[in-house]
């Protein structure tokens, strides 16, 4: 008699993608901003099964999250399983701060979209120090709309 065996999704060779948030939480004029809900979501579940992500922003754990792209996006199937799933929600409580993140352990860069980078990831020099690290190390740099900053 044999039984199958379920080998576990990731692998000793597992690549790490580090996710960056926005840690501002009001535009210029005042009204409240963030990340942008979708711009974190579907990324995430497209690469969950097949890499390690981990979270940083500027400031740590808890990024802020645009208001108004939860309400765009409130029929949304992933992007609200993203704001109920407990996985990410701890990996937001423990979300690293900029100046924790090693950029030789990752493998690539994520920069969420939303309007909060343009505040701050734009300027943070711990963020442009670890941008230009992936970049000369010849790795994946990526960012959703404006993300760049």
């Amino acid at each position: 008699m044999t039984s199958e065996i379920n080998y576990p999704k990731l692998k000793m060779t597992q690549k790490r993608v580090l996710f960056v948030f926005t840690s501002a939480d009001k535009l210029l004029e005042g009204s409240p901003t963030g990340w942008y809900l979708p711009e974190a979501a579907h990324p995430f579940y497209v690469l969950r099964d097949h890499v390690i992500i981990d979270f940083a922003s500027p400031k740590g754990p808890n990024p802020p999250i645009d208001p108004g792209s939860v309400e765009a996006f409130k029929e949304d199937e992933e992007s609200m399983k993203f704001l109920n799933d407990t996985e990410i929600k701890s990996k937001m409580d423990t979300c690293k701060s900029l100046a924790q993140i090693d950029s030789s352990e990752y493998d690539a860069v994520f920069y969420v979209g939303g309007h909060g980078p343009m505040l701050d990831l734009a300027t943070d020099a711990i963020n442009i120090k670890l941008v230009n690290e992936f970049y000369r190390d010849g790795k994946i740099v990526a960012a959703v709309c404006h993300g760049p900053g």
